[in-house]
């Protein structure tokens, strides 16, 4: 299959640039191996990482299915890394043995574009409050499990980061919750003691 779909396995370096913000879409990416973050550059000459693709995941997905013509941001690699490129029109179209394999990839790719949606409402969910404090009281409501506890498997930096707030700010207002006694934080997990008092976060 990835001979048929022309597919390709790239190496490469820190630092190397995958494509451009602006570049017209042509390939599907996987990282397999290494980091690579998505960047915008903005007007003022800046740069702004937006995301860290990890391992094992998809990028560049977006633009096989929406009409875009160009990148809205480019990707960098920031760790050596290892990319398997399928070009777009392989999702567009059955090959003549239109085998079964052509036909479970394309699914896969619709399942991973829903997955990736719904990732994007609850995240936008999250962070409708404005306050930090109901940030926290959604995204603990949201993934506490039946006993009220938030296995975390983010470190604060990337915690601070998914809730687009300064690290401080956010060490802050978890022992401020802490100090009132609604939540009880450890190293690997938070536990919710006072659940009503994040339920009001939601009216």
């Amino acid at each position: 299959m990835l001979v048929c779909s022309r597919a390709r396995m790239k190496t490469y370096r820190r630092g190397d640039v995958l494509f451009l913000q602006g570049d017209t879409p042509y390939y599907l990416y996987v990282l397999m191996a290494g980091k690579v973050a998505l960047v915008r550059n903005l007007i003022s000459g800046r740069k702004n990482i937006f995301f860290e693709v990890e391992e094992g995941d998809v990028f560049g997905e977006q633009y096989f299915f929406n009409g875009e013509k160009s990148y809205w941001y480019g990707a960098e690699v920031s760790a050596r890394a290892e990319v398997l490129e399928i070009p777009m029109e392989f999702f567009s179209c059955f090959c003549n043995e239109a085998c079964d394999h052509h036909r479970q990839l394309v699914q896969n790719m619709l399942n991973i574009l829903a997955q990736k949606e719904w990732t994007t409402m609850q995240k936008m969910h999250i962070l409708s409050p404005t306050s930090l404090k109901g940030r926290i009281a959604i995204w603990l409501l949201e993934e506490a499990d039946g006993e009220g506890v938030v296995k975390l498997t983010m470190n604060r930096e990337a915690l601070a980061n998914y809730l687009g707030v300064a690290r401080p700010s956010l060490s802050r207002t978890l022992m401020k919750l802490q100090e009132e006694e609604v939540i009880a934080v450890d190293k690997k997990e938070i536990r919710i003691l006072n659940k009503d008092f994040l339920d009001d976060f939601y009216n």
